[in-house]
């Protein structure tokens, strides 16, 4: 446990690129609170709406047969029952009215486990949030009457116990999900892990993780020596500063404070900046000034350019090579070779270019 960053993990001895260091099972997994409609018990994408015959939560037809076989004890077997107990039938009149009890279906199954006192949950920080008010009205209600053993039972969890099993997963829950070939999402869920909660963020880390089926291994991206810090990127490394960070703001309530982060080149890639229009280096600072030439754009300038090239991406699904290539060409004109719009411009173009 650190001064700063709380408990965090280090490399017991030196490690070479590629290594190994964790595979791990989830001790809670289920659908996010922000999902198309999926099985609850699988997190399989549902072409339409079929639920639980006892329940009336959201069901594959192959996860409804073991809800049937009483040796298989599944995670929605148990709160299948629960409801049952509390006579509690979910009826739902559209797909859209279904996905929102998602929210609630995993923070339940954390609070069944019993163990979500070993994570991180920022109960402070998220008190009276936009996520707590939403728990409060959606998550809350229904979970705080459940009994143990039916109605005249005692209760079995506090308004306070539910908003800190729902902090712990969104603090330290990943995404899993699984696409076909064709790029279509299969299956998506969250899932969370005791150790694996235990690797802190960094925007330039030294893991990587992947996932197969709801397990997940991290291995090393570059040699680690030993006592140092093994660490993760908690969003997408392609994102920039100012997303990163917003998504750490608002979900995992901390501000990175990393090398990348504290360098306004984001180590030299200029992930974040234009190009002068003079000469063509990099515009950094605010306002956007370029340290070649010494031309400047005011900030307002510098959103404009932006929203226009994020408009120009929005607009190319569906059009010929030709158009994508034209966009590509005018963008290089605006942006830093290795901006972050014109980065994902291309991997689209790529999976756009193989399909044409």
């Amino acid at each position: 446990r650190g001064a700063g960053a709380g408990r965090f993990v280090v490399a017991a001895k030196d490690l070479p690129t590629g290594q190994l260091v964790l595979t791990e099972t989830p001790v809670v997994f289920g659908p996010k609170q922000s999902s198309p409609l999926v099985c609850v018990q699988c997190c399989g994408a549902l072409p339409e709406l079929r639920v639980c015959d006892r329940c009336g939560l959201p069901l594959c037809l192959s996860c409804s047969d073991k809800n049937l076989d009483v040796s298989s004890a599944t995670d929605h077997q148990a709160e299948c029952l629960l409801f049952s107990q509390n006579q509690v039938k979910f009826s739902f009149r559209s797909s859209e009215e279904a996905v929102k009890v998602y929210s609630m279906v995993t923070v339940l199954r954390l609070l069944m486990k019993g163990n979500w006192e070993q994570f991180e949950s920022h109960s402070a920080q998220r008190t009276d949030s936009p996520i707590w008010i939403y728990n409060q009205k959606f998550v809350v209600p229904l979970l705080s009457q459940l009994r143990d053993g039916g109605p005249d039972g005692q209760l079995l969890f506090s308004c306070e116990i539910i908003h800190e099993a729902a902090g712990a997963l969104d603090t330290n829950t990943f995404e899993v999900k699984t696409v076909d070939n064709t790029g279509s999402v299969t299956s998506i869920g969250r899932a969370l892990y005791l150790q694996a909660a235990l690797f802190n963020n960094n925007c330039s880390p030294s893991c990587t993780r992947s996932f197969s089926d709801q397990q997940v291994s991290f291995f090393t991206t570059r040699p680690v020596s030993a006592g140092e810090e093994l660490t993760i990127c908690y969003t997408g490394l392609l994102q920039p500063t100012s997303t990163r960070q917003a998504v750490f703001s608002q979900t995992k309530h901390f501000t990175c404070c990393c090398d990348r982060c504290r360098d306004h080149t984001e180590k030299g890639t200029f992930l974040s900046s234009l190009a002068c229009s003079g000469c063509g280096d990099n515009l950094t600072g605010s306002p956007p000034a370029c340290s070649a030439c010494g031309e400047s754009i005011s900030s307002e300038r510098e959103q404009q350019v932006l929203e226009m090239c994020q408009n120009l991406v929005k607009r190319l699904d569906g059009q010929e090579c030709m158009v994508w290539l034209s966009s590509l060409k005018k963008l290089k004109k605006f942006l830093s070779v290795h901006h972050f719009i014109l980065v994902q411009l291309k991997l689209k173009f790529l999976t756009h270019a193989a399909e044409c």
